[in-house]
C-alpha cells in the first residue's frame, strides 16, 4: 500500500473523529443564566437581555473545574471584529483566573473597568461575573442591537449564544383613578380609606425605586399595597389611606407626585453616564371633604367661612322634621332662612343662642354653629324649597334645599293594612275550600 497512502488513511480515519474531541462543546454542557442585580432573567425574541449602562450578572455553571481560566467574550453581531477595531461599543472581554481568583476586565476602555468585582463571586461550581457595557447607543426610543456571547474554558470553547442589547430606557405611567376622594367629619381624628386606588406602571426597561410624595400631608397619608421597587414593565396598584387630623370644614385638593429613580447599585458609575436616571410623574389628586355625611360642602368665595345644607330631602305630607345647617370658620355672618310655604312651612328655627330669623352667627375655625330648622311638608307629589341667604361683609350668597313631598303617611298606613287584610281573607278562603274538599273525601271512602 506504500507509507503515503497508509498515512492518507490514517489522517482521514482521524480527521473523521475531530467532532468527538473538538473544542467546541454543546451548549447543554454548560448552564448561563444572565440577569440584572435583584431582578429575573428576561428575554427578547427568545434570547437573553441585557441593557446597556448597568450591571449584570452572568452565572455560569460547569461541571468541568479542570481549566486555569474562564473567559466570557461579548461582542456586537455574530463574528469578532480583529484587535484593531474593538472599542467600548462592539467588543468586551472579562476573565476569572482561578489560580489568583482574580476577575480581571481585558479591555478597559478609557481606563474604566466594566467588571464590579467586589460582587463577583464563585458558589460551588457557580462562576457569578458582575459586568456591564458602556452605554454607547443613539438616542432612539426602544433601541436595540443583536450581540453575541461566547464562554471558554482557556482556549475551549463551552458555550455561545445570541443576546439583545439593549438602549436604557426609565418610564413611569399612571392610570386608572386620577382623584381619590375622602368623605371626613369635622374635627374628628380616625382613619379612613380612599374611594378609589390608582396604578403606576414601570413602563420601562430598568428596575427605579419609587418614592410617592404629597408634601405637608405625607403624615397623614399611608400608601398601601406598594414596594419600594418596581421592576420592568410591572404595575402596582395603590391604595391610599387618611389619617384625619382635627380638620375644620371644608374641601382641600391634595397633589402629589411619583418619582423613580435607577438604584444607585445598579448604575456602572465606574463609566460616565450618559443615559437618564430617575423620571417624575403627577400622582392621583386626594380630594378630602370635611363635613357632614350627605351635606353640601360650600365655601363661601373671598371669605373663611363655610356653610353645610342638605341639597335634597324626602318627606311625607304631613310629616313633620327637622334639617340642620352649620357654619363655621372665622367670621362674622347674618342667615335669613325662609319656605316657600305652598308646600313646605317652617314651624321653628333654632339654635344655641337664638331663635327666629334672621340670625347673627360669630363663627370660629374650632367649632361649628348648628342651626335647627323644624319644617312640616303640606301638599304631596310636590316639591317644597327651602331657601338660605348668607350675608357677610355685605357680600351675599343664596342657597337652598329642595324637599320632595310624597303621600300622607296616613294613607301609606291604610293601604298596609288593607294588604294585611286582603292577605288574612285570601287565607281563610283556602281553608275553608280545602276543609270541603277534605270532608267530601271522607264521605266518598264510607
Amino acid at each position: 500500500m506504500g507509507i503515503k497512502n497508509c498515512l492518507l488513511i490514517f489522517a482521514v480515519f482521524m480527521i473523521s473523529f475531530l467532532p468527538i474531541y473538538s473544542s467546541v462543546i454543546a451548549n447543554n454542557d454548560i448552564t448561563v443564566e444572565i440577569h440584572m442585580i435583584g431582578e429575573l432573567a428576561r428575554t427578547r425574541f427568545d434570547n437573553p437581555v441585557t441593557v446597556t449602562g448597568v450591571w449584570h450578572y452572568i452565572n455560569v455553571t460547569t461541571d468541568d473545574q479542570f481549566f486555569q481560566e474562564l473567559i466570557l467574550k461579548f461582542y456586537k453581531g455574530n463574528s469578532i471584529l480583529s484587535i484593531g477595531d474593538r472599542n467600548e461599543s462592539n467588543y468586551y472581554e472579562w476573565r476569572y483566573n482561578t489560580n489568583s481568583q482574580e476577575w480581571i476586565d481585558i479591555n478597559k476602555y478609557g481606563g474604566y473597568s466594566y467588571i464590579n468585582d467586589t460582587n463577583c463571586q464563585k458558589t460551588g461550581n457557580t462562576y457569578s461575573f458582575c459586568i456591564g457595557v458602556k452605554d454607547t447607543f443613539p438616542e432612539i426610543t426602544n433601541y436595540y442591537e443583536n450581540w453575541t456571547l461566547e464562554i471558554y474554558e482557556d482556549v475551549n470553547q463551552r458555550y455561545s449564544e445570541n443576546v439583545v442589547l439593549e438602549k436604557p430606557m426609565v418610564g413611569l405611567a399612571r392610570s386608572h383613578a386620577d382623584v381619590i376622594k375622602f368623605n371626613v367629619n369635622p374635627f374628628t381624628i380616625r382613619s379612613i380609606e380612599g374611594n378609589d386606588y390608582f396604578i403606576i406602571e414601570n413602563v420601562g426597561n430598568i428596575p427605579l425605586s419609587i418614592t410617592i410624595d404629597y408634601g405637608t400631608f405625607n403624615d397623614y397619608i399611608e400608601v398601601t399595597n406598594f414596594g419600594n421597587t418596581l421592576s420592568p414593565y410591572t404595575s402596582s396598584n395603590l391604595d391610599i389611606t387618611l389619617q384625619s387630623g382635627s380638620w375644620k370644614p371644608g374641601i382641600l385638593k391634595i397633589t402629589g407626585n411619583v418619582r423613580g429613580f435607577i438604584p444607585s447599585s445598579l448604575i456602572i458609575t465606574t463609566s460616565v453616564i450618559t443615559f437618564q436616571t430617575s423620571i417624575e410623574i403627577n400622582a392621583a389628586e386626594l380630594e378630602i371633604s370635611i363635613g357632614h355625611s350627605n351635606y353640601i360642602i360650600q365655601e363661601i368665595p373671598g371669605s373663611h367661612i363655610v356653610f353645610q345644607y342638605e341639597k335634597n330631602l324626602e318627606m311625607n305630607e304631613g310629616q313633620i322634621r327637622d334639617t340642620i345647617v352649620y357654619i363655621s370658620g372665622d367670621g362674622e355672618v347674618k342667615l335669613d332662612i325662609w319656605s316657600d310655604e305652598k308646600n313646605i312651612t317652617i314651624l321653628e328655627i333654632s339654635s344655641k343662642d337664638q331663635t327666629g330669623t334672621p340670625l347673627t352667627i360669630t363663627s370660629t375655625n374650632t367649632s361649628e354653629y348648628a342651626v335647627t330648622i323644624r319644617v312640616e311638608a303640606l301638599r304631596e307629589n310636590k316639591v317644597g324649597v327651602i331657601n338660605y341667604k348668607l350675608e357677610e361683609n355685605e357680600k351675599i350668597q343664596t342657597f337652598s334645599t329642595q324637599i320632595t313631598i310624597g303621600q300622607p303617611l296616613q294613607e301609606k298606613t291604610e293601604d298596609t293594612n288593607m294588604s294585611i287584610t286582603s292577605i288574612i281573607v285570601a287565607l281563610c278562603i283556602i281553608f275553608v275550600i280545602g276543609y270541603i274538599i277534605s270532608a267530601q273525601i271522607r264521605k266518598k271512602r264510607r
